[in-house]
């Protein structure tokens, strides 16, 4: 039997501990459930990705190794922030009985240009799942790169998909 792999879209809101709950009950004892629990990072600020350069090239190498620390330690930040509720969410699906070797932990960096649902849309094909979980109210800051709703957006443009947008 394969597994029914499901994408788990986790954030701070309450939306998505709704939405952690309703997996727990629906999968939890079940056998032939894989969990990725995903989260997408903010995008990275501008004056971190580059700089205007440097006509020494010695120069230009240990400004870029700064800014490449600097970058690395606002990611590993921004995991940080979100430590919390991947935790709270592991536990909850662990309790319910979903096995640790079916949980998977994924942080995925958005792209400029692409908006959270094409985001999601892009994990879900790259982890091959056929099923997408969020909660209505996740993934606020996203709100930036969609007019209205992330959810309703996603479900609009989630053709393939099952997806479940939880209250």
């Amino acid at each position: 039997m394969t597994n029914t792999r499901i994408l788990l879209v986790i954030d701070e809101s309450e939306g998505t501990k709704r939405a952690v709950m309703y997996v727990a009950r629906m999968v939890g004892r079940r056998r032939g459930f894989w969990l990725c629990l995903g989260h997408i990072l903010p995008l990275v600020p501008p004056q971190l990705l580059e700089f205007g350069g440097a006509e020494n090239p010695v120069k230009e190498k240990r400004v870029g190794d700064f800014l490449e620390a600097d970058r690395r330690q606002w990611i590993a930040a921004a995991k940080k922030t979100v430590e919390p509720a991947l935790n709270a969410a592991r536990a909850t699906l662990r309790e319910a009985g979903v096995p640790a070797g079916a949980l998977e932990t994924r942080f995925f960096d958005p792209v400029e240009g692409r908006d959270g649902a094409d985001e999601i849309l892009k994990i879900a094909r790259g982890r091959k799942c056929h099923t997408v979980v969020i909660g209505r109210q996740s993934l606020s800051w996203f709100r930036e790169f969609v007019q209205g709703d992330l959810a309703e957006e996603f479900v609009r443009r989630g053709k393939g998909f099952t997806i479940w947008v939880v209250e």
